[in-house]
């Protein structure tokens, strides 16, 4: 009796774990191609990244999608990340590492919740290390709606007599998230920003503009679909760049998702394409 008692009560905490199945720790994996075609030459881009998330608290899965957990929960964390690029056949061919540390707080005010971002990303390709920096500051203006100011700069330490030029770039971020019937939701993100590179040989300090809108559809809790349009306007060259991706959780604390982009500039044969795949663990 006592053992059947053990047993029902083992499952019952089991049971009630998966379903609860809030997290404090997040682990992402993923892997890409991009091929290029350049008129008549061609390359690829490989990348393969790991990256992970401490939240403050825990993080309540219970207040929508799955997907935007942390952003309904208003959560705090910090995070590392580390990305390995190779370019084949592009010019020539050339490795590269990223690493970067960052994280967001946000401080609970009951008129306006206040965001504070930063982070630094240090990139290692083959003929420089250059480190960016960026800080952000925003608010939640509702429970489900954020804007961000950023700011982001660049320290180039050239190499091989290369200078790929000093950027001091701004921007603003919005996202908002309307909930469905039942668990169904729908987030609506757009951003705009311009750069001021500097010393740079190729468009001779011009400002560089851009412009992201996108969004996800989601089924349920567990499903999202999402379209994405971006444009990259370099003193009248723009590349544009068309995205969809799909999000799966089977289950609340494994994901998988898989995104396509396809970038075109305009007046040009230079086209790409791109797929990801990844996975993330909550626990």
């Amino acid at each position: 009796m006592f053992k059947k008692t053990a047993i029902a009560g083992a499952l019952g905490l089991a049971i009630s774990a998966t379903a609860q199945a809030d997290y404090r720790w997040q682990v992402d994996a993923n892997a890409g191609r991009t091929n290029i075609d350049i008129g008549r030459d061609d390359g690829d881009v490989d990348q393969f990244g790991v990256s992970g998330r401490f939240y403050f608290k825990d993080v309540d899965t219970s207040k929508g999608p799955l997907g935007e957990a942390s952003f309904l929960d208003q959560s705090s964390y910090v995070g590392a990340g580390y990305q390995y690029t190779d370019l084949d056949d592009i010019i020539e061919d050339v490795d590269g590492d990223t690493y970067g540390l960052g994280g967001r707080y946000v401080l609970p005010l009951e008129s306006i919740p206040l965001i504070f971002e930063a982070d630094w990303t240090r990139e290692t390709p083959d003929f420089s290390d250059i480190d960016f920096y960026r800080i952000g500051f925003g608010a939640y203006i509702t429970d489900n709606t954020t804007v961000v100011l950023s700011y982001r700069t660049s320290d180039v330490d050239e190499s091989h007599d290369i200078d790929p030029g000093d950027i001091d770039a701004y921007s603003i971020d919005l996202k908002h998230l309307w909930h469905l019937s039942g668990d169904g939701a729908i987030t609506l993100e757009g951003s705009y920003g311009f750069i001021d590179v500097e010393d740079n040989n190729i468009n001779d300090g011009d400002d560089i503009d851009t412009w992201n809108i996108g969004g996800t559809w989601y089924v349920n809790k567990n499903l999202g679909f999402g379209l994405d349009f971006s444009r990259f306007d370099n003193f009248g060259i723009e590349e544009d760049t068309y995205a969809a991706s799909a999000e799966w959780f089977v289950t609340e604390g494994i994901g998988l998702s898989l995104s396509y982009a396809h970038s075109e500039i305009d007046d040009t044969d230079v086209e790409s394409d791109a797929v990801v795949i990844a996975a993330e663990l909550r626990f």
